[in-house]
């Protein structure tokens, strides 16, 4: 990979994973003037739109007849699975504790593409793994309720959900990202996204709703720039990588959303989530210290 190709890839994943921190301030912004259904339909149907405003210019692929139901798989793990996961995590813990969490998905990927194409972890990747999990329960059992996080247990758990559709999700991507655009892919996972939450969004808007400003913000936000933004990017970037090589840049995103969270939310850090963060980083750069030299072999 030459350095100019090099740093392509670099800022595609490393933007991808911003916009992905980011997120969790958003959301947890959103459910505040919004019910959670109706947030992530709008969130969809926002991308959607923007994917249908430029399908004409980037689409221009047709689906293999093979690839429908493997399209399919993927877009229910994400975004449906893990949108569903992450939103319902953010209604009990703090978006900088979910940041944490999130630091779990790259040994969560390697976990899946072992179990699927019997990529073997190195010992390193297994202790890492350990440390890691150590660190996710560490933090699932520390946090406390406060006023923005009512069951801090409850939503960890539930973003540690998210995170294992998120790592199916990555898997089943890499098959893909060698035959279709980043374009393609990001578009149908919006379309089949947006499909699925209608119902239950309806049913949201039926009981009535109301709907603040800033909620109104957030919602444009994640529609128009993280939902189209970060999976281009991500779909983009992991079309020219390994996945091991791509589960690395996963470690940015708590790095991203503590800072996000700081900044925007005023968040208080204890000194023990802290801890659990560092020691999740920690096994999560163990685990991924040989990455470069193992490369997934796809089917």
């Amino acid at each position: 990979m030459n350095k100019e190709f090099g740093l392509f890839v670099f800022a595609c994943l490393t933007g991808a994973m911003a916009l992905w921190g980011s997120a969790f301030i958003a959301i947890k912004v959103a459910l505040e003037g919004m019910s959670p259904y109706l947030l992530i339909f709008l969130r969809l149907l926002l991308g959607s739109l923007f994917f249908l405003a430029f399908w004409r210019y980037a689409a221009r692929e047709r689906l293999a007849p093979k690839d429908r139901w493997l399209l399919l798989v993927m877009s229910l793990f994400e975004p449906c699975l893990y949108f569903l996961f992450e939103t319902k995590a953010l209604m009990y813990t703090t978006a900088s504790q979910a940041g944490v969490v999130f630091a779990f998905l790259p040994i969560l990927i390697l976990v899946f593409s072992y179990l699927m194409y019997q990529e073997k972890p190195s010992a390193a990747q297994v202790l890492g793994g350990l440390l890691a999990a150590a660190g996710v329960a560490l933090l699932c059992l520390s946090g406390t309720p406060s006023a923005e996080a009512s069951a801090p247990a409850l939503g960890n758990f539930l973003e540690l959900l998210a995170m294992a559709s998120a790592a199916v999700y990555t898997v089943l991507l890499k098959r893909l990202s060698g035959t279709y655009s980043a374009f393609f892919l990001a578009a149908a996972q919006s379309f089949t996204g947006a499909i699925f939450f209608l119902p239950f969004a309806a049913y949201e808007f039926s009981l009535g709703v109301s709907i603040s400003t800033p909620a109104i913000i957030a919602v444009l936000y994640l529609g128009i720039v993280v939902t189209a933004g970060a999976y281009t990017l991500f779909n983009l970037g992991i079309s020219r990588v390994s996945v091991a090589q791509g589960a690395m840049y996963f470690n940015l995103v708590p790095l991203f959303t503590l800072v996000f969270s700081i900044a925007f939310l005023d968040e208080a850090i204890s000194v023990t989530q802290i801890a659990s963060m560092a020691l999740v980083i920690f096994g999560v750069l163990i685990g991924l210290t040989r990455s470069r030299q193992r490369r997934v072999k796809m089917a």
